[in-house]
C-alpha cells in the first residue's frame, strides 16, 4: 500500500478499529504495518510456536517495533530458528510538535523541531537484541520518518510542558530505509562527519546522543565489527572505522546460534 493511503485509511479509520483494539495497536504501528504489506489476511497470524506474528505472508515473519527492542528478544529466539524475520524499526527523521490542551482539547500549531534524526538514532535499541544481530535469518529495517508528535501539556511549568506526555505520534512520510544484515552495512549508523578515529564523546557530539543510548550504539558497532578500540587518549578510548575488506573478512562475530529455542511445527 502507498505509505500515504496507509496514513489516510489509519487516521480516518477504514483500517479495521477492533483489530486496533485488540492488539493495542497504535496509529504509527498500524500505519507502518499496512504500508509493509495491505493484506489483512496477512496481519496478526498465530504461529504453531504460540507467537503472534504482525505480518505473516506464508514464508517470512514481519515484526513492527515502534518501541524498546527490549520484550522483542525472547519473541525472536523462539521465531529465528524456524523463519525469516524482519524486524522493521521507525526512526524520527523531523519531528513536527504540537501541543494539546488537556482540558479544552485545542491544539497549538505544528512546531518543527530544530534536530534532524538520523539511522543512527536507530543503533541504540539494537544492544537489547545483540546476541541475536548476524542471525542468518534476521534482517532489521531502520525506516526514516518525518512525524508529527502530540503532547498533552498536563505537566508543570512552562505551560505544562515539563512532565508532559506525548498522546500520539503520527507518521507523515517515510524518507529512507536502512536494511542491517551483514556487518558492513552498520557502517551506515557511523555519523560521517567524524574523523578517521574519535572518541565515544566525538561520537556522542556528532551522534547528538550521550549516556546509556551512546554506549549501547558504540557497543553495536563493536560487535558487528565496523568499529575498533585502538588505543586510549587519557582515560578515553579511542575508535577507529574499519574496513570493509576487515570486517567482511574478520568482523562476523561467530555465535552458536543453533543453542537457540527450537520449534515444533
Amino acid at each position: 500500500m502507498d505509505f500515504n493511503e496507509a496514513v489516510t485509511r489509519v487516521r480516518e479509520g477504514d483500517i479495521p478499529v477492533q483489530s486496533i483494539g485488540v492488539m493495542k495497536e497504535k496509529p504509527l504501528h498500524a500505519i507502518l504495518k499496512w504500508w509493509l504489506d495491505d493484506n489483512p489476511a496477512h496481519h496478526e497470524i498465530p504461529l504453531p510456536c504460540g507467537k503472534v506474528a504482525d505480518i505473516f505472508d506464508g514464508t517470512t515473519i514481519t515484526e513492527v517495533q515502534t518501541g524498546h527492542f527490549s520484550p522483542l528478544r525472547k519473541k525472536l529466539e523462539v521465531l529465528l530458528p524456524d523463519y525469516p524475520v524482519t524486524v522493521v524499526h521507525p526512526v524520527v527523521r523531523r519531528k513536527y510538535l504540537t501541543w494539546i490542551d488537556p482540558e479544552t482539547g485545542e491544539t497549538t500549531s505544528p512546531r518543527k523541531s530544530p534536530r534532524l534524526g538520523t539511522f543512527t538514532d536507530g543503533g541504540q535499541q539494537l544492544i537489547y537484541i545483540l546476541p541475536l544481530l548476524g542471525h542468518p535469518n534476521l534482517t532489521v529495517r531502520l525506516v526514516l520518518i518525518d512525524a508529527e508528535e502530540q503532547r498533552l501539556a498536563d505537566g508543570w511549568g512552562n505551560g505544562g510542558k515539563r512532565g508532559s506526555h506525548r498522546a500520539m505520534l503520527l507518521p507523515l512520510s517515510v524518507e529512507d530505509t536502512l536494511d542491517l544484515t551483514g556487518p558492513a552495512d552498520y557502517a551506515a549508523l557511523i555519523p560521517a562527519a567524524l574523523p578517521a578515529t574519535f572518541t565515544a564523546a566525538d561520537f556522542g557530539k556528532a551522534a547528538k546522543q550521550q549516556g546509556r543510548n551512546l554506549n549501547g550504539t558504540l557497543k553495536v558497532l563493536l560487535d558487528r565489527g565496523v568499529l575498533a578500540r585502538v588505543g586510549k587518549e587519557g582515560n578515553a578510548w579511542i575508535y577507529e572505522r574499519m574496513s570493509n575488506e576487515w570486517t567482511f573478512a574478520c568482523g562476523e562475530v561467530r555465535r552458536d546460534f543453533a543453542a537457540l529455542p527450537q520449534n515444533s511445527q
